[in-house]
């Protein structure tokens, strides 16, 4: 066995509100002090590459799409993994898109390297050439069982851990707290708030129209987002609507998380999200549609509140019954963090990965 193991991650568009670029620094953060394990990285670019730097890895950039725009960068894609690769003596590639597992598989024929892949999402499309990796690990088991019903990987080869926490990041972010006063937000208004791309798949079109009708019946609702959103959105609704309140990605999001009482998420597709359990440790209320991973981990009116995805009627009247403070906000908030401190903190989530790559070698 090698002293060090050189491990090259590759992730298209790091990006402050994306949860697998959340995902990949948690493990970079641990694994850059481990002094058995090397780490490169290649993306396309992003806004968040600055944490990369803060840990000391500088990203390789390279040109890729998502989607069908691969066909045009496939071939000096190609080469120029290959020849990474063999420059810096890659033992293992662990891709978090589908694009770069593909484009690992392919490379893997030619030279000694071994190939992991983290599937972040619930996919169907493009069979054929998905998900060839030694090793799978899957986020949740809803991912589990995509993989093994929609594109028939067999089950030995995936490996389902659900996404990691830091525990401790509530206690270092202590400094970089605000209050409602700051945003604009008198201090008994109840405040809720999204975290999330700007994206159908996201549920943005239900959250607008629910908020909208929510802020016309109560003045003393306001809502956060945290999001991507494009400026004319953001001009227009910023102008008839002064609950909404638009924030841009960022690093750090904990203080807006400390200071609302309610996180939503109306995806219609989800396979883990990162402020699900982030609500749990910072004991909040969460409010999600009845998918994928949301619907794995929340128990309605246990630990959280579920309802159908893009059933606004349905949406709008939990909203209203929070507001009126009609759920035992108390036991729900208590039980999510206590289901949420039961997975793994991200050391030891580490020590997994770690034990799965020496497993490959």
């Amino acid at each position: 066995m090698k002293n060090k193991i050189n491990v090259l991650h590759i992730s298209p568009d790091f990006n402050y509100v994306c949860g697998v670029s959340k995902y990949i620094c948690l493990l970079f953060k641990e694994f850059i002090n481990d002094q058995r394990i090397k780490l490169f990285f290649i993306t396309n670019g992003g806004d968040s590459l600055i944490r990369l730097e803060e840990l000391g890895i500088k990203p390789v950039i390279l040109p890729f799409a998502k989607g069908l725009k691969n066909v045009f960068y496939y071939k000096q894609n190609y080469r120029f993994l290959k020849n990474f690769c063999l420059e810096n003596k890659i033992d293992i590639i662990h891709s978090h898109h589908r694009y770069p597992e593909y484009l690992s598989y392919k490379v893997q024929k030619e030279i000694p390297v071994k190939t992991i892949t983290t599937v972040h999402s619930l996919v169907s499309n493009l069979k054929s050439i998905s998900f060839k990796s030694d090793k799978i690990i899957a986020v949740s088991k809803s991912v589990q069982k995509n993989l093994i019903d929609k594109f028939n990987v067999p089950k030995e080869k995936i490996i389902q851990i659900y996404n990691p926490l830091d525990f401790y990041e509530m206690i270092r972010d202590r400094d970089f707290l605000i209050d409602k006063s700051q945003l604009g937000i008198p201090e008994k208004s109840k405040v809720f708030l999204f975290v999330g791309r700007w994206t159908k798949i996201k549920g943005v079109d239900l959250l607008l129209k629910v908020f909208k009708k929510i802020v016309e019946h109560y003045q003393n609702i306001y809502l956060i987002i945290i999001s991507n959103t494009p400026d004319n959105v953001k001009k227009k609704l910023s102008v008839k609507f002064k609950n909404f309140i638009f924030i841009e990605p960022q690093k750090n999001i904990n203080s807006f998380i400390n200071l609302s009482d309610v996180i939503v998420l109306p995806s219609k597709i989800e396979s883990f999200p990162f402020i699900m359990l982030e609500a749990g440790l910072y004991k909040k209320l969460f409010i999600g549609s009845n998918v994928g991973g949301i619907g794995e981990f929340i128990d309605t009116n246990a630990n959280g509140i579920l309802f159908e995805k893009d059933n606004a009627d349905e949406f709008f009247n939990i909203i209203e019954k929070v507001i009126n403070n009609n759920y035992d906000a108390e036991k729900l908030v208590k039980n999510l963090f206590e289901k949420v401190n039961t997975l793994s903190d991200v050391k030891s989530y580490c020590n997994n990965v770690f034990n799965i790559y020496q497993s490959l070698l």
